[in-house]
């Protein structure tokens, strides 16, 4: 059973007029039924064509310019739209781009953080040391005027967070790459354990 006092669109899709015939048969039988929670919702769905009844044809329904622009209320259209931001970033200006708990930490302790995107999968995660680490990180970024977008792993743009490690940044300001200044830490850290290795060895021979 649909909520419809949560649910803003319901999206239907299929190749032909497979979509047309469900929802003429949907509207009859809600008259039929006096199911007014149907009849007083049905501006709610949205019509449109697609090229298979897979899970993938979602990307390819929202990604129509048309369908986009009577979702631009809805939760799905705006996750959509900050993902594809950050994707932009990634190929134009990687320093604004961070992804990763570690990078996105870093980001969020230079107060970096624009826009937070995170899986529910991890925001959510039934592993109680996991789900307290991305809460606080959460809670953290909103302390300090971040925005927010949880995603649902059960939609397209969630997978592809997934795959994105589960969490991703979009910063107000590029910050140094963290692998290049974990590098240059390590680097340093190393140089200087040297000079101490060689001045226990020194003392080592001077007594």
């Amino acid at each position: 059973k649909i909520d419809f006092s949560i649910v803003k669109c319901v999206l239907l899709g299929s190749p032909g007029f497979f979509k047309d015939d469900f929802f003429e048969f949907l509207n009859a039988e809600s008259v039929r039924r006096d199911d007014r929670i149907i009849i007083e919702n049905k501006g709610k769905f949205v019509l449109c064509g697609c090229s298979s009844g897979h899970k993938n044809a979602v990307e390819e329904m929202m990604s129509q310019p048309s369908i986009m622009n009577q979702l631009a209320e809805t939760k799905a259209a705006e996750e959509i739209n900050v993902l594809q931001d950050f994707l932009k970033m990634m190929r134009n200006d990687q320093d604004r781009a961070f992804y990763g708990f570690n990078h996105v930490k870093k980001a969020l302790r230079n107060d970096a953080i624009d826009s937070l995107l995170v899986t529910d999968s991890l925001f959510r995660s039934s592993d109680l040391v996991t789900r307290k680490k991305y809460v606080l990180l959460v809670e953290n970024c909103k302390k300090k005027g971040g925005k927010v977008y949880v995603f649902s792993r059960m939609h397209i743009s969630g997978e592809q967070l997934e795959n994105l490690s589960g969490i991703a940044a979009i910063l107000r300001f590029p910050i140094p790459d963290v692998e290049s200044e974990e590098e240059s830490e390590d680097k340093s850290a190393s140089a200087e354990a040297s000079v101490i290795s060689e001045k226990v060895a020194e003392l080592k021979i001077n007594s």
